[in-house]
């Protein structure tokens, strides 16, 4: 035996020149050897050669230079803390949150995880690099754990469609639904239960039904996060979650408008982007100015008091009350209204350095099809007048290559006008005057959702597959690339959703087949694939096909979420009642 006189130390050393499949085969060898093999210095130059430097080989220009082979180039791996290639908040398995789960969601195909050790050589990092591996292991390959939590009441019956209609948005672990019966809820997903709970208006009987969903994570490092709400009176409110006291306090609630419908929303404190079904875009800022109007509106700048109910975790403990900032009525910073553009649409609201820009991903038809256009607002603060509203500085727009259908000629300009822009003190029965529904939009063709993260827009459409594009913006231009195809999926596409690292996920109407698709840097379309997320294990259903897979036929999958460790899926059942999150778990 000539390694056990060796010291931990060396071992490491010498364990770190093993590839993968060796590594885990001295794993089991002895207490000492399972230990060592699980250091997490090893498993994060483990990561670093699997999942990060192949990201970087995609950056233009990081691997040319004379020095590129050198030893101290950035190609090769170092220890030291420092923001790699991937670098970004969240992602990150810790230790407090995964070491129960890690036991449960085992299964066959993954790499075994090791259980929590405080080793001499562990670091005091809170990052477990093993895990890490692990997670990103199991979404290359599509294994998961999968659990229904129940979201609905079992009695729903046969209601009324809006009444049972349930919205969700996840974000690290927590889901937020919102839905006219239950309220506001926010679940822990690791832990399958329900957080915090409160109703969506004074009386939930008369309330409208929630129509749209947008989140504000800009304090999630505070474990707080910023809920918007929008309804179908065209009425909105916002709401604030404190995760570690386990309460959803309301903030602002705004009265309904004769606008019509809000089908889409974008929130980033303190502007917030909404939009009708006619397609009137309305920006708004929290930020409200000082002696904007004649209204009184300078009056509304003094934040006062609001005490709200929530924390409800089990249904059956008391409530609990806190008081809470509220905010004032926003201010208009403009309106947009085109008779053009149609849903479905998307927004979006990121902060850059100088700017924070809004942009509206629509489409439009064309004479013989459709195209998708963006339109970009660039947002910013006056540094001579700090107490004043802010100001639009730049308004862009660009649209994709129209896809010709083969249809008929149509009525509709070739290219999209840019919207009107109104004065952000008209009234909205003004502006309501001048919005026309179209009612044949619902069967013209083009795609049956959008997403939009910021460089990237995909489209699902109705023969099975997607569409990608990349957006390039600056201050002075904006550009949509040539749109690239994706196949893979085998039936109707529901829903689909794409984050900044080009990263998505798609989900088929009856949840039969689900794919998750690495995009990033193949603007040329090689190279990208996609990944079926196969399940361990699977709830019952109702009918089963050859491959062993049982399916419910009245089951759909209308929304799909995901963040860095799972995958949410919105079950409904047809009829009414029973629905329930799918949570995918790749830890």
């Amino acid at each position: 035996d000539l390694l056990s006189p060796l010291s931990d130390e060396l071992l490491v050393r010498i364990l770190s020149f093993l590839p993968l499949k060796h590594l885990l085969a001295v794993s089991p060898v002895s207490r000492r050897f399972y230990h060592l093999a699980g250091d997490s210095q090893l498993w994060k130059a483990l990561y670093y050669a699997r999942f990060v430097l192949p990201r970087a080989m995609r950056i233009p220009g990081f691997r040319d230079g004379p020095v590129a082979g050198a030893a101290g180039h950035k190609l090769h791996y170092s220890g030291r803390r420092a923001l790699w290639a991937d670098g970004r908040r969240g992602g990150l398995v810790r230790d407090e949150d995964t070491t129960a789960r890690a036991e449960r969601n085992d299964e066959d195909g993954a790499i075994p995880c090791a259980p929590r050790q405080e080793g001499v050589l562990q670091k005091t990092e809170t990052v477990n690099w093993k895990r890490q591996y692990k997670l990103r292991y199991n979404w290359s390959r599509g294994k998961c754990a999968v659990e229904e939590l129940r979201i609905g009441p079992a009695d729903a019956g046969h209601g009324d469609e809006e009444e049972r209609k349930i919205l969700a948005k996840v974000l690290e672990g927590i889901a937020i639904t919102a839905d006219r019966t239950s309220g506001l809820r926010a679940w822990d997903l690791r832990g399958r239960q329900l957080l915090a709970q409160v109703e969506l208006g004074q009386d939930s009987e008369n309330e409208a039904a929630p129509s749209c969903i947008a989140i504000d994570d800009a304090k999630m490092g505070e474990g707080i996060l910023d809920i918007t709400v929008g309804f179908v009176d065209g009425g909105f409110g916002v709401w604030t979650l404190h995760i570690a006291e386990k309460r959803i306090a309301r903030r602002y609630r705004h009265e309904k408008s004769s606008n019509g419908e809000l089908i889409a929303m974008a929130f980033s404190y303190p502007y917030l982007l909404t939009a009708t079904g006619s397609v009137l875009v309305s920006l708004y800022t929290f930020e409200v100015p000082i002696a904007t109007d004649a209204d009184g509106r300078a009056d509304a700048t003094d934040h006062t008091a609001e005490t709200e109910v929530g924390g409800n975790n089990s249904g059956s403990q008391g409530q609990k009350e806190a008081s809470v900032d509220k905010l004032v009525s926003p201010y208009l910073l403009t309106s947009l209204n085109s008779h053009t553009s149609r849903p479905p649409l998307a927004l979006s609201i990121r902060k850059t350095t100088m700017t924070t820009v809004a942009s509206i991903a629509y489409t439009f038809s064309t004479r013989q099809g459709w195209s998708i256009g963006i339109q970009d607002l660039h947002i910013r603060s006056s540094a001579a007048k700090p107490k004043s509203a802010p100001e639009i500085t730049t308004t862009r727009i660009a649209y994709t290559t129209p896809v010709d259908t083969g249809g008929p000629l149509r009525t509709a300009d070739a290219s999209p006008r840019t919207p009107r822009r109104h004065a952000s003190y008209q009234s909205p029965e003004s502006r309501s005057s001048s919005v026309h529904t179209t009612p044949e939009s619902d069967t013209e063709p083009g795609p049956t959702t959008l997403c939009y993260t910021h460089p990237y827009l995909l489209a699902t459409l109705p023969d099975n597959t997607l569409v990608l594009h990349m957006c390039t913006s600056d201050a002075s231009s904006l550009s949509i690339s040539r749109g690239i195809r994706l196949w893979g999926h085998t039936s109707g596409i529901s829903d689909a959703e794409i984050t900044a690292r080009g990263k998505a996920v798609s989900v088929s109407s009856r949840g039969e087949e689900m794919r998750v698709w690495e995009l990033e840097g193949r603007s040329n379309g090689l190279g990208s694939r996609s990944i079926e997320i196969r399940p361990g294990q699977s709830p019952k259903k109702n009918m089963t096909d050859e491959s062993g897979a049982t399916y419910d036929w009245d089951e759909r999958r209308n929304w799909v979420g995901f963040d860095d460790e799972m995958v949410i899926v919105l079950k409904e059942k047809t009829g009414g009642g029973k629905e329930s999150l799918m949570v995918y778990d790749f830890t």
